[in-house]
């Protein structure tokens, strides 16, 4: 049985945190490798702009050379500009993980199936699917992702996704190959706390963070394991069901949103590397 070592980040913000990726990319790659790092996924938010997204995990992985490979997503903050939803969608990109899956040649008992993922208000709870209308209004009004193209609703744009994915894990499952999953937004309410959930403010939060319908597929395909970011706290691991979930962003270090724990990118994004053996 081979193992694969893969290291997993997010939401590193590149432009909101003032950080210039020329200044981190060699520490990044040398990191990496002292780790003996196969495969490096980051499943999304980098920058404000997909065009600078792209730019930087191909160079990323042109510094990098044949020690491991670079797979990306796009979160929220990667579809504000640079890409319309048909370009998010579709893109040729062999570095770009949407609605892909990635099978490493040196572990070839393994398959890592992405997918950047959306939400559909689910987390608050069945009324809010089926009548979407005050969420809808809003995430217009007041949500980051009111300027994101999309030809439909968030339903809908889910629905999109969850078909994909069925498609992908119902073939991979078959295989007998250990199954990661990654994606940006988050794929189980069980992993928000309940009292968010309770609260007027919190309850809107939450309908913007992901879909419980992708938790609900990753438990009956018995998916292994699960990566997201998007809502900025830091967890340990833990397991649902068959799935064991990871979810530890790097997030904001601005005066206004002081997440980290330094004053420092690089020491942020190696505490919060997620490093797994699968």
């Amino acid at each position: 049985m081979s193992y694969l070592r893969i290291a997993i980040s997010s939401d590193n913000h590149f432009d909101i945190n003032h950080v210039n990726a020329d200044d981190v990319l060699a520490p990044q790659v040398r990191y990496l490798r002292e780790q003996g790092v196969a495969l490096y996924v980051n499943t999304g938010d980098t920058y404000n702009d997909f065009r600078k997204t792209r730019k930087y995990f191909h160079t990323l992985q042109s510094v990098a050379g044949d020690s491991f490979d670079v797979r990306f997503l796009a979160g929220n903050h990667d579809m504000l500009r640079g890409a319309d939803y048909k370009t998010i969608q579709g893109l040729q990109d062999p570095l770009y993980l949407h609605e892909r899956s990635f099978v490493p040649p040196a572990s070839p008992d393994t398959v890592i199936v992405g997918n950047n993922g959306w939400y559909d208000y689910s987390f608050v709870g069945p009324d809010a699917v089926i009548h979407p209308e005050y969420y809808w209004h809003w995430k217009k009004a007041f949500w980051v992702d009111s300027t994101i193209d999309q030809p439909g609703s968030d339903q809908e744009r889910m629905e999109h996704e969850l078909g994909y994915m069925r498609i992908f894990l119902r073939a991979h499952v078959q295989t007998g190959q250990k199954v990661l999953f990654v994606s940006h937004f988050v794929p189980e309410v069980r992993l928000l706390p309940p009292a968010m959930l309770r609260d007027p403010k919190g309850e809107k939060l939450a309908a913007m963070l992901g879909s419980q319908r992708m938790g609900e597929l990753l438990q009956e395909f018995h998916v292994d394991a699960a990566a997201f970011g998007h809502w900025h706290r830091r967890d340990e691991p833990r397991t649902i069901g068959s799935t064991t979930f990871y979810h530890r962003p790097v997030g904001y270090g601005t005066k206004r949103r002081a997440e980290w724990v330094t004053d420092d990118f690089m020491t942020e994004w190696q505490n919060t590397l997620t490093v797994i053996d699968l």
